[in-house]
């Protein structure tokens, strides 16, 4: 995606939807910049009666993520009808975050197509409501241009990797004439998935039934991690993503953090995160899950598993 430069607060609501890959609601975001890594966070909005009592662990992760990362400026967006729970925000982060040495750019209030700016710093007093139009700004064409999908909700994101029931009844099936996986099973997944991959189509049922069936066995599952390279990451997502949709519930949980971490490397992290909620619906402790929903929570860069695979290599 073309580096987007924001110079106004409009910029800054058209970017939002274009970096995370839809448009928020009830949420915080986090735009970085001047970073050695520059990423973007997303978190629910706390409740009204709750958000003082957040803020302190709220600004713990982000700011962590910051410090990692060395971000030397921040800018947050919070979407929401509330200005109450906006100002609560703004009074406890910002703070925070300068005496860190991160800077705050503004903080801005979104909601039904209007924008306010919430006061940050003491003096400044608030403004709006001011009318916005994310859909119509350039980012969003540039976007377009580019391929990247922004879907309308987080919600409409999530339904991309929705089970489809009969799918799931006709892998099921196919799944209980099929023996227990054995390590050998490892070269028939693989050449599989890049056959898929290299003819641009799905598996056909009784491939995708064999997939699911030895995706299980944890050297099966660690091997298609393996066999994702950075170039071909998102066709490896389409294909994982395809997968999770017809997968059973004792599936599940293997194929979704496969989808995740495709999606982590791939650079879309909504979406990895809607694959790890697929994953902990069915397993709460799943620990490929957990592991990546550390990395991001943390922001931690996809380029740090390559780091971690050529060090490997080496020794």
């Amino acid at each position: 995606m073309t580096t987007l430069t924001a110079r106004a607060p409009q910029d800054l609501l058209a970017a939002v939807p274009v970096v995370l890959g839809f448009r928020p609601e009830q949420s915080l975001v986090m735009l970085t910049f001047d970073a050695r890594r520059t990423f973007h966070a997303r978190v629910d909005l706390p409740a009204a009666a709750a958000v003082e009592a957040e803020v302190p662990d709220l600004a713990e992760v982000l700011l962590g993520a910051c410090r990692t990362h060395e971000v030397g400026c921040v800018a947050f967006v919070i979407y929401g009808d509330d200005p109450v729970v906006a100002g609560a925000l703004a009074e406890g982060l910002v703070p925070v975050f300068e005496a860190d040495g991160v800077g705050v750019l503004v903080v801005l209030r979104a909601h039904a197509g209007s924008w306010w700016r919430v006061p940050a710093h003491p003096g400044e007093e608030p403004s709006g409501p001011m009318p916005y139009d994310d859909a119509s700004h350039p980012f969003a064409a540039e976007a377009v241009f580019a391929g990247r999908v922004t879907h309308v909700s987080r919600e409409a994101l999530r339904r991309t990797l929705a089970p489809v029931p009969e799918e799931r009844r006709r892998a099921a099936d196919l799944l209980a004439r099929l023996p227990e996986p054995e390590l050998s099973d490892v070269g028939r997944v693989l050449d599989i998935v890049d056959e898929c991959i290299t003819a641009g189509h799905d598996p056909d049922p009784d491939d995708a039934a064999r997939i699911l069936r030895c995706v299980t066995r944890v050297e099966v599952r660690d091997a298609t991690l393996y066999a994702v390279s950075r170039d071909a990451a998102v066709d490896h997502l389409r294909v994982w993503s395809e997968l999770l949709r017809r997968a059973p519930d004792p599936q599940v949980p293997d194929v979704a953090a496969v989808t995740a971490f495709c999606a982590w490397q791939s650079g879309d992290g909504a979406l990895a995160w809607c694959a790890l909620d697929r994953c902990f619906e069915v397993d709460p402790d799943h620990r490929l899950g957990t592991c990546l929903a550390e990395c991001l929570t943390r922001a931690v860069s996809p380029d740090t598993w390559w780091e971690v695979v050529d060090q490997t290599e080496t020794a």
